[in-house]
């Protein structure tokens, strides 16, 4: 059970919101580089954090990010001609470049020294990152293993979810329901882990690092080994799933699009050569996203919730993983009232997520730097892991920490007290 007060300070991420502030100070996910492939192309909205932006790839093939509202009267940018560098207002002619800078204000005699709101970005991994805090205080950019992979091996999907970013990043981070919420009746559909995941009450270890935490599910098997999958949770809201496949990584992040809705991203990718590139995007097809990014199945429609499905498919009667997913985050509706849980055992790592963000907005608020931001940490070495050994070895001698993400014993959070 969680306080209303730590519920707010958790899941309140708009400006001058404690939580907002602290995310603004990472590199976080904007969108899709495919979304502007096109310099001058057509520019599109971006909800960020509670803040309605434009992105648009200029002249030269730069990305910029800037405030939806024109400076000058407050017509939307996202209707602007995108031309020689900048966006220019069909209303009266102001253009405003990828600094936020107004360039030109040809209805005036002089050109008028305005600035409206523009924030730096990067493109990696097929996306724009783009940092909201002081201009003072960019951080290092980020670089995960499959930023660096070439497109043939990765797959990006976007989804729109109705639900508090937190909620999605609890579910990332939850490793019991997916024997239930996931479970298909024809075990071959499991993609290969389903003897491990029909032990329901898997036993859960968390290790704190310096990109957040991990966390170790453990389950005994029918013969005698036991089954170690192992989640990071790397600050402030990814994660990857434990797989044991070099040929198929899935990596995730929940971007609040404000308090109430959240950008789910996957990507899916093979540090083992090209990817089956049409598999992926038949999944993805299976999503029946639409062009805002909103899959097909809401709640609005039950997300299409089939009880005949449910007698003789799968556990919760929708049809694919992900929709699985999205469906559970949206039934809780907008912010989750977590004064009314009681938590078990199995929810582990997500009290851990909460101590650690918790005890992040503490130091920070005191003036201490966001943590998991020291460029030294080796991101790019950190996955998933999902491994069988014997019963007897320990998980983090199976599945070591990569040198230089242990966190020193003295910056230590209690992150497993009850």
């Amino acid at each position: 059970m969680l306080s209303r007060q730590n519920n707010d300070l958790l899941t309140q991420t708009g400006p001058g919101t404690p939580m907002g502030e602290l995310l603004r100070r990472y590199w976080i996910p904007a969108l899709m580089s495919s979304e502007i492939p096109d310099p001058d192309g057509e520019p599109v909205k971006v909800r960020l954090l509670g803040e309605n932006l434009i992105a648009y790839r200029d002249t030269d093939g730069n990305v910029g990010l800037v405030d939806e509202v024109c400076p000058h009267r407050g017509a939307s940018l996202w209707y602007a001609r995108n031309e020689d560098c900048g966006l220019r207002c069909i209303y009266h002619g102001w253009k405003i470049d990828a600094t936020g800078a107004v360039v030109d204000t040809p209805n005036e005699e002089t050109l008028l020294q305005v600035q409206t709101t523009a924030y730096p970005v990067y493109e990696s991994g097929g996306l724009v990152w783009a940092y909201m805090g002081p201009p003072a205080l960019v951080p290092p950019k980020r670089r995960f293993i499959w930023t660096d992979l070439p497109e043939s091996q990765r797959v990006i999907t976007k989804v729109w979810v109705e639900g508090n970013f937190l909620q999605g990043v609890e579910g990332g981070i939850d490793s019991s329901h997916v024997g239930f919420l996931h479970r298909q009746f024809d075990p071959s559909t499991w993609g290969g882990i389903g003897t491990a995941i029909r032990v329901k009450a898997p036993r859960l270890e968390v290790e704190q690092t310096a990109y957040g935490f991990r966390y170790a599910a453990l389950r005994s098997l029918p013969d005698g080994r036991q089954n170690i999958r192992i989640t990071p949770f790397i600050l402030p809201f990814h994660t990857y799933v434990p797989t044991a496949r070099a040929d198929n990584n899935l990596w995730h992040a929940w971007v609040p699009r404000d308090d109430g809705s959240n950008w789910m991203y996957d990507v899916r990718f093979s540090t083992d050569g090209p990817f089956d590139l049409e598999g992926e995007h038949e999944r993805i097809r299976g999503i029946g996203l639409n062009g805002d990014f909103r899959p097909e199945r809401t709640l609005g429609n039950k997300h299409l919730q089939s009880r005949e499905a449910m007698r003789t498919l799968n556990f919760s009667g929708i049809e694919g993983v992900k929709n699985q997913d999205y469906a559970i985050v949206e039934t809780m509706g907008p912010i989750v009232d977590r004064t009314r849980e009681h938590l078990g055992a199995s929810d582990r790592a997500v009290a851990a997520a909460r101590r650690l963000l918790l005890s992040a907005l503490r130091s920070f608020q005191e003036g201490e730097e966001p943590p998991g931001l020291d460029p030294s940490i080796p991101l790019e070495r950190v996955v998933g892991v999902d491994v069988t050994a014997t019963a007897e070895l320990d998980w983090r001698q199976a599945c070591p920490l990569p040198a230089g993400a242990a966190l020193p014993e003295r910056e230590t959070v209690a992150l497993e007290e009850a």
